[in-house]
């Protein structure tokens, strides 16, 4: 049996409620399949995004968000997106 805690998400109360992030109902930050925020030109990766995960998941998160905020800046990417915002790890 699996549970979770509503306090493991991202430390709420500071800079993230300013911004005006939407949270989903495990206290992640909600984000599309490119990784921004539903505040245009905001985006998270990692725990933030996933909730506490292996830190091997955090590096191809950070790598294929930072492909993602290059597109989103330069129009197009050469940046390798090694993971999806929906991937999960297989069983």
């Amino acid at each position: 049996m699996c549970s979770w805690r509503s306090d493991l998400g991202p430390e709420r109360g500071s800079w993230l409620d300013s911004l005006g992030v939407a949270f989903d109902g495990r206290g992640n930050v909600v984000r599309s399949d490119d990784y921004m925020t539903d505040v245009d030109g905001v985006f998270v990766a990692g725990d933030m995004g996933r909730g506490q995960s292996l830190i091997v998941w955090a590096i191809a998160e950070g790598r294929a968000a930072a492909a993602a905020v290059d597109a989103y800046l330069m129009g197009e990417t050469r940046l390798p997106r090694p993971i999806s915002p929906t991937d999960r790890p297989l069983m």
